[in-house]
């Protein structure tokens, strides 16, 4: 019992602090093959595809690349944390869970909501942690790292996932109670990646209008978004004005 809950711990540390990036990367991967035509397989019903070989494929593919992602910034020490062949493992089965979870919060409101409520928490965690140290970084004559532009690219990532599973859930209440949509989203996974891309060009105050809210309650969503994402983006602009300290990585 003593060996093993150090480990269990390990793992939760290594969980929440890269299950939401792992959430990105996994996006990410299936916006390019969830379409490939070797997955209409003859004979094979579309829902066995939908829910058991793409989610299988996506999520061994995002366990891999997540940790060459890990091992490539670990090693030149742009992230805080230095590479450890025993966390390589946690990694991995994170990767892994967030290339099935990723495709699986279309599946129906209840999986919607829980891996919502999972990815939230995740981010409060790594939000808490971030801004704790923010301070540090405001301070005068305070000259950014390699690594702190890493914080505020995983910073970015966490807001960007979770404002995303909230639209997404929005999106299922309003559909749930049989009013307007919240947006306009596809459906399955093309709605996951509707919703990632729409947080996207909002964070980044591009805004084509191609998606947009449409009921009040995601309008006030969107608005607090728009206004978290311009507090960032001056943060960061302020921040690396002062110049980037590139002799020290961490």
């Amino acid at each position: 019992m003593n060996n093993t809950f150090p480990k269990l711990q390990s793992f939760k540390n290594v969980f929440l602090q890269s299950f939401n990036l792992c959430i990105f990367v996994s996006m990410v991967l299936l916006a390019f093959h969830h379409k490939i035509p070797w997955y209409n397989i003859t004979g094979v019903p579309e829902i066995w595809q939908y829910y058991l070989l793409i989610p299988l494929t996506n999520s061994l593919m995002t366990g891999i690349v997540c940790v060459i992602l890990y091992r490539f910034f670990a090693n030149r020490r742009y992230t805080a944390y230095s590479f450890r062949r025993s966390n390589i493992g946690a990694l991995f089965i994170t990767g892994c869970i967030a290339g099935v979870v990723s495709i699986y919060i279309a599946l129906n409101a209840f999986s919607t909501y829980l891996v919502s409520t999972l990815i939230i928490y995740a981010a409060y965690n790594n939000i808490k942690n971030f801004i704790s140290r923010l301070s540090a970084l405001l301070e005068p004559n305070k000259n950014a790292t390699p690594s702190d532009l890493a914080e505020f690219g995983t910073f970015f990532i966490n807001l960007l996932i979770t404002f995303s599973v909230i639209n997404i859930s929005l999106n299922t209440i309003h559909i749930s109670l049989g009013t307007d949509i919240a947006f306009n989203f596809d459906s399955g996974i093309q709605g996951i990646l509707d919703a990632i891309y729409f947080g996207i060009i909002t964070m980044t105050t591009v805004g084509f209008g191609d998606i947009y809210p449409h009921s009040s309650a995601a309008r006030a969503i969107v608005s607090i978004e728009c206004l978290t994402s311009y507090l960032l983006l001056g943060i960061m602009i302020a921040i690396i004005g002062r110049g980037i300290d590139f002799n020290k990585k961490s």
